[in-house]
């Protein structure tokens, strides 16, 4: 295999139950970012919310998916270019808008600053006190990187876990990132003390996406959302999320609708 390909882990999931596949008998190419947990991750134990969801809903759909895992800033680009592409929680921004054909509303994804001494409430807050972590490629990268100034520092990452075992470690004192990712990540590294997090800054949704060029795109959100509305009237969707955020975590989302 090519040195260029070496990140690229493709796991097939014939899914096709003798039904329909996706447009010209192609299967779908789920492109999934390494390090994105909870949501997902194509080389994690778990495939996370996301990738637990699609793989539901490619089956429900009786649809042919191939799951390709690699570094998030290839993603978008590799995703965008495929006429067979589909992309795994990706945050509705207006950066985005245009790019994209936005298939499912999945979750609601606020960013807060994440940090342990003290609670930021803005990202100038966080920039006078320390180094603050953010996901690298992001718009949040972008916004902060705008209004630091002087000597003020931003430490990109290329996996949220580097972020969190930053903050855990003391070399930035804030960690600009999405409630549930943090949460989820310090709970699973076992980390102490428990995380404080300021108001939230920002939020979008999170959305299973379509490359622009992908064919029949209208006609398969529409029935990739009806198998979201069954999955949720089966209960399957409550079961998903109370797996990776816990109980009252998963009540609550619920109870909003989600």
């Amino acid at each position: 295999m090519a040195r260029g390909r070496r990140f690229l882990c493709t796991l097939l999931m014939a899914c096709a139950m003798g039904g329909a596949t996706g447009a010209q008998g192609e299967p779908l190419n789920i492109y999934v970012g390494q390090g994105q947990m909870p949501f997902a991750d194509g080389v994690a134990k778990r495939a996370g919310l996301f990738g637990e969801l699609m793989h539901e809903l490619c089956n429900r759909t009786a649809q042919s998916c191939v799951f390709r895992s690699m570094p998030w800033r290839r993603v978008l680009s590799e995703a965008g270019n495929d006429p067979h592409g589909i992309v795994l929680n990706l945050g509705r921004t207006t950066e985005r808008e245009a790019d994209f054909v936005w298939m499912l509303d999945v979750l609601p994804t606020p960013y807060v600053l994440a940090s342990l001494d003290r609670q930021f409430d803005s990202l100038t807050e966080a920039l006078q006190a320390g180094p603050v972590a953010v996901m690298a490629g992001t718009p949040r990268a972008a916004q902060i990187n705008r209004i630091r100034t002087g000597d003020q520092q931003v430490v990109e990452v290329t996996d949220p876990q580097q972020a969190a075992q930053l903050l855990h470690s003391g070399r930035v004192v804030a960690w600009y990132e999405i409630d549930l990712r943090a949460l989820y990540l310090w709970r699973e590294m076992d980390a102490q003390p428990p995380l404080r997090f300021g108001k939230p800054l920002s939020g979008t949704h999170s959305h299973i996406a379509g490359s622009l060029k992908l064919q029949g795109a209208q006609g398969l959100s529409r029935q990739m959302t009806a198998a979201f509305e069954e999955m949720r009237r089966d209960r399957s969707w409550q079961r998903i999320l109370a797996s990776y955020l816990g109980l009252e975590r998963s009540r609550a989302l619920l109870s909003d609708g989600w």
